[in-house]
């Protein structure tokens, strides 16, 4: 029985973390294609340029795309509608525009492949530890979506309709959005009011109460002293809070004003830098 080929397409923060537990798994043969790397950075995966795409002929292929154009460009290329004709798994990461996913499923589907819209989340130390948590919907059922996806995903969360998987990741993203932007105006009063027992109150927020889960996670990014490190880039939470707005149900205030912070922070910081910059101060 010959290897499973594995096509990656896209290397960023998601995707470095993937890509290793792929090629850890006997039985893949794994590829990357990437506009910016020549070179893979995870041994026994190799770098495919566009024009060596079509002598690859992927039995599943992931895209993990930084927006709704990228995501088009790659799934709209002669090679990869190919593969997709011999009925390739098509696996996107993507969490992209509502309707860009409506026309790729509908592409996938009407080229002879197998569409799984699986906006994850779990952010870099998800994909490095393999405990990413998947929203999927599967226009098929095939084993090999189990086959991949069990190598990376700790949970999985199916949706019956298409669609769905990313109008939840939407939301879900723009509700945890909404949380991170209020640490800024808690923690800094805390510090001053309390002093020398800060420390118990930040003990006390990252480990008991309702609370705890999105504090432990996040806290310690915007104290003194944190880290740049990047776990999810702002630039992607305000192209994610851009498409939460085209399918919000009804105006909402509190939506428009985390909306407007995260773009501030944006022009204050770049779009590189790591989304808990919502709440850095401006000398940072």
């Amino acid at each position: 029985m010959r290897d499973t080929t594995v096509l990656v397409s896209g290397l960023g923060v998601m995707t470095r973390g993937i890509l290793a537990h792929l090629a850890g798994h006997p039985g893949h043969t794994v590829a990357l294609h990437s506009r910016h790397a020549a070179h893979s950075p995870v041994p026994d995966v190799r770098c495919v340029s566009e024009d060596g795409l079509s002598t690859l002929r992927p039995d599943v292929i992931v895209g993990c795309f930084e927006n709704d154009d990228r995501s088009r460009e790659f799934w709209s290329l002669e090679p990869i509608g190919a593969a997709v004709a011999a009925g390739a798994v098509c696996i996107e990461l993507t969490t992209l525009g509502l309707a860009q996913v409506l026309w790729w499923h509908e592409l996938i589907r009407s080229s002879g492949g197998v569409s799984v819209e699986c906006p994850v989340t779990g952010s870099r130390s998800g994909a490095e530890s393999g405990t990413l948590s998947a929203f999927v919907h599967a226009s098929g059922s095939d084993e090999r979506i189990d086959q991949v996806l069990k190598l990376f995903v700790r949970t999985r969360y199916d949706f019956r309709e298409p669609g769905h998987p990313t109008r939840f990741k939407l939301l879900y993203n723009a509700w945890g959005a909404t949380m991170l932007a209020t640490l800024s105006s808690f923690v800094p009063p805390l510090e001053e009011l309390l002093g020398p027992d800060f420390p118990v109150a930040q003990r006390i927020i990252a480990s008991d109460g309702w609370m705890a889960l999105v504090c432990a996670s996040k806290l310690d990014k915007m104290l003194p002293g944190a880290p740049d490190e990047l776990d999810f880039a702002l630039r992607h939470m305000r192209k994610d809070l851009g498409h939460a707005e085209a399918i919000m149900p009804r105006p909402d205030e509190l939506f428009d004003v985390v909306r407007a912070r995260f773009g501030e922070a944006e022009r204050r910081f770049g779009g590189e830098v790591d989304y808990t910059a919502v709440n850095w101060p401006s000398a940072r």
